[in-house]
């Protein structure tokens, strides 16, 4: 990840830590229930930030690193309904062989530009990078 993220989650920490103590230095008995109630809160929003930001992000690092290189044939687009930045994000359904030739299918999502939405249509090919580990697990390699 970049510097910056690196130092807005040190600097969350902080403010989290600060907060708690505050809250436990001057709210006597009750400032426990407060604090575990918001610890809860807090550690359920970390989870859902890390399952939808970093973990993608790591898993994509460690694929352009480690991931086998292939060609897969574009078998469907399908629309996620997700825009980010007025770019729509689709699924795409590949057809890959795996280690033995046998053809399988995987899926990935992927950002397309709003000026050219028809960028991946059936039967293209694209690059992408394989998990070695789990074949299904897939990343465009675009680059």
């Amino acid at each position: 990840m970049q510097m910056g993220t690196w130092i807005g989650i040190v600097g969350c920490i902080i403010g989290v830590g600060t907060a708690i103590g505050a809250v436990l230095a001057t709210a006597g008995t009750i400032g426990i229930y407060v604090t575990v109630g918001i610890f809860i809160i807090l550690a359920a929003m970390f989870g859902l930030f890390y399952k939808l930001l970093i973990a993608p992000a790591l898993n994509r690092k460690r694929l352009l690193k480690i991931g086998i290189a292939r060609i897969a044939t574009v078998m469907d687009v399908i629309d996620t309904g997700v825009t980010i930045n007025k770019n729509p994000q689709v699924k795409l359904i590949v057809q890959l062989k795996n280690k033995t030739g046998q053809p399988y299918m995987a899926g990935c999502d992927v950002l397309v530009s709003h000026i050219n939405p028809n960028c991946f249509f059936p039967g293209m090919e694209v690059p992408v990078k394989i998990d070695p580990e789990n074949e299904k697990n897939i990343i465009l390699d675009l680059k």
